[in-house]
């Protein structure tokens, strides 16, 4: 075997941790914490299946038994993407046991990161909060709604069966890709999330096949780009703030609508720097390679992972 990274040797070098995981020292610490009751909860349940041959404390023992140490690769995973031979040399182990142990981790990581995010999108209404009964009170209650931004990002994927080659060609960005729809506020919050669409797929058809529009508050400030053209008129309901768009054979757009459509990219080009962030981790970045039935856990569990980010260090 190669090397033997463990959490304790690489917690006095943070300049380090932080390189390999996207966390510094007391990030790792708080998400550790917070997702070993959820392991241990996720463990008892899968030894307690009736068809399980051994006794519960019977059978293999895990080889990285501390939950940091069992963190580790998978932020490692994300970060870098190395294939599962490469992580094994790295962590001292073999590739198929840090398999294991990723299919295990993942379906937890996301509500140890952010659980907001693991449940529907719904308004958060605080307790003890007086009787709304206006769409202005219900925005100062619920500030993280009063501006939003929705848009699609595409991730390029290994070229998949030729059947099904047409059903995942972008012709956008001509190749394979996956899609993906945020919901962010103003500070930076992901609020919501969809599920994965193959690449031929528009943008606007992910927004009106997940009812983005009706989850939110009709008063709030829905900023979208160009590709939701339409939306105003399908949502009358909705604030739906979209950019002019200059239509062939008719006249351009005027002053005021240049200048309109100049602000709206200053407000909008918010979603591009979150996406930005997840997409450090370089299992967002690269061309992804594993199976797409695992891409939208992987992809949620990125966007916890910026979300907490974002809330310890506001702490």
């Amino acid at each position: 075997m190669g090397g033997s990274l463990r959490f304790a040797k690489i917690a006095g070098k943070p300049r380090k941790l932080f390189r390999m995981t996207g966390l510094s020292v007391e990030q790792f610490e708080t998400l550790s914490e917070r997702l070993e009751p959820l392991w241990k909860e996720a463990e008892r349940q899968r030894l307690s299946r009736p068809d399980r041959k051994y006794a519960i404390g019977g059978g293999r023992k895990y080889a990285l038994p501390a939950i940091e140490d069992k963190l580790l690769p998978i932020l490692v995973f994300y970060r870098f993407y190395l294939s599962d031979e490469m992580l094994g040399w790295v962590f001292g182990l073999d590739g198929s046991n840090l398999c294991r142990l990723r299919a295990k981790m993942e379906p937890v990581l996301e509500k140890a990161a952010d659980p907001s995010l693991a449940i529907p999108l719904r308004l958060k209404i605080p307790k003890g909060a007086k009787k709304i009964s206006t769409p202005e009170e219900l925005l100062r209650v619920c500030p993280d709604f009063a501006e939003i931004l929705t848009d699609a990002t595409e991730q390029q994927r290994q070229r998949p069966a030729k059947k099904t080659q047409r059903k995942w060609y972008s012709g956008k960005k001509k190749r394979h890709t996956v899609k993906t729809q945020l919901t962010v506020n103003r500070e930076g919050r992901i609020l919501d999330i969809s599920k994965s669409f193959p690449g031929h797929v528009h943008d606007y058809e992910i927004f009106k096949t997940e009812g983005t529009a009706k989850k939110l508050p009709a008063a709030a400030g829905h900023y979208v780009d160009k590709g939701y053209d339409g939306a105003q008129k399908d949502y009358p309901g909705a604030h739906m703030i979209v950019p002019f768009k200059k239509r062939r054979n008719h006249r351009t757009l005027t002053l005021a609508e240049k200048r309109f459509n100049k602000k709206h990219s200053r407000i909008r080009i918010l979603i591009e720097h979150v996406l930005s962030r997840m997409k450090k981790y370089q299992i967002l970045y690269q061309v992804y390679r594993h199976r797409i039935e695992d891409y939208g856990q992987r992809f949620r569990n990125i966007a916890a992972l910026t979300n907490f980010r974002l809330a310890t260090m506001a702490v």
